[in-house]
């Protein structure tokens, strides 16, 4: 497995235009104008951004294993989990009115790392067990150690609490063994993700609102995060399908999926486009904003990719994981012959 999959970069392209349209645009929520289709950007979009992370991992350390690298690869995933972490810490010092994933996604990952050779089983049953706990265990623990703690309490924070959030990540971990080109499984994974998105929202309809079965936005209970998680892997498993159905979707979802290449720096990029404009960015949303945006960040990307290839910060991620997994490699192999002499 050595070329990219079109599918993943269309879901993270969508992953993307969700986290932006749920920052920015108008879902009629305050004023009753805008589109309240956007409500369904809000959760899910960060959701699968989540699962894609695992799913990216995954297939990191299949490739480590083709060339005999999997402690290299291990190694890579670890440095660009701290990448993330920082660069989350320097954009919170932007002062934007949005809850900023990348710290915690990047502890997720770290948390992950040790688990990617445990079996599928036993992945989805952690997963299961933190996305069906985190609701209790979260709050308890931020009470009792602060979710204030510098980079630490982003493990029980109130916004992604990465011990609850690593279920989206495990189960992503999952979805990247599974062989993704294939209409079997894309169809597997859209049956799947339907299944327990619609079950959710059946459990939440007949057991009514309340601590466990809530489906808002965030709320980060049993139901809502089983119900993204559904979604993330139906939205999965049906970009995998449109990008392989015909040349003519393909080249529809080109813009897509150039903007997914580059996920990191076309989030990055709407942060600071966030910071330029103000607090009123995300305070008065308005859908003028949203279309003009996405519509940069997908013409942007699509130039790039065309003409330069890789993102810029994926190019930083790439270059800095490399050489730290070529350093540890060296360091391995000479601590070794030391050991023999």
């Amino acid at each position: 497995m050595t070329s990219r999959i079109a599918g993943l970069d269309v879901a993270r392209g969508l992953a993307i235009l969700g986290m932006v349209a749920a920052h920015v645009g108008d879902d009629a929520s305050t004023d009753g104008v805008g589109w309240p289709w956007l409500f369904a950007t809000h959760g899910r979009s960060s959701a699968l951004f989540a699962v894609l992370a695992g799913v990216t991992m995954s297939l990191m350390l299949a490739r480590g294993d083709d060339a005999g690298g999997a402690f290299r690869t291990r190694v890579r995933i670890a440095t660009r989990a701290g990448i993330l972490v920082v660069l989350g810490l320097l954009l919170t010092e932007l002062g934007t009115p949005v809850d900023i994933i990348l710290v915690n996604l990047g502890l997720m990952m770290l948390l992950a790392l040790p688990l990617l050779r445990a079996p599928s089983w036993a992945l989805l049953a952690i997963a299961g067990g933190a996305i069906a706990g985190g609701w209790w265990y979260v709050p308890r623990l931020a009470e009792t150690f602060s979710e204030f703690l510098p980079v630490l309490g982003r493990l029980w924070s109130t916004h992604y609490p990465a011990l609850s959030w690593i279920g989206y990540v495990l189960i992503g971990v999952v979805v990247g063994r599974l062989p993704l080109v294939q209409a079997r499984t894309q169809a597997l994974l859209v049956g799947a993700g339907l299944a327990v998105a619609s079950a959710a929202v059946l459990v939440r309809a007949v057991a009514g609102e309340g601590p466990v079965t809530s489906v808002e936005p965030h709320s980060y209970t049993p139901v809502e995060m089983a119900h993204n998680a559904g979604v993330a892997v139906l939205v999965i498993g049906a970009c995998c399908w449109l990008a392989t159905v015909a040349p003519a979707a393909r080249a529809a979802l080109a813009p897509l999926a150039a903007l997914g290449s580059m996920a990191l720096t076309a989030y990055v990029g709407h942060l600071l486009v966030i910071a330029a404009i103000g607090p009123e960015a995300a305070f008065q949303p308005s859908n003028v904003t949203l279309v003009v945006l996405c519509t940069a960040l997908l013409a942007i990307a699509w130039a790039w990719r065309t003409w330069l290839g890789q993102g810029p910060l994926e190019r930083v991620l790439t270059l800095a994981s490399n050489a730290a997994g070529d350093r540890a490699v060296r360091a391995r192999e000479q601590a070794e012959r030391e050991r023999i002499a």
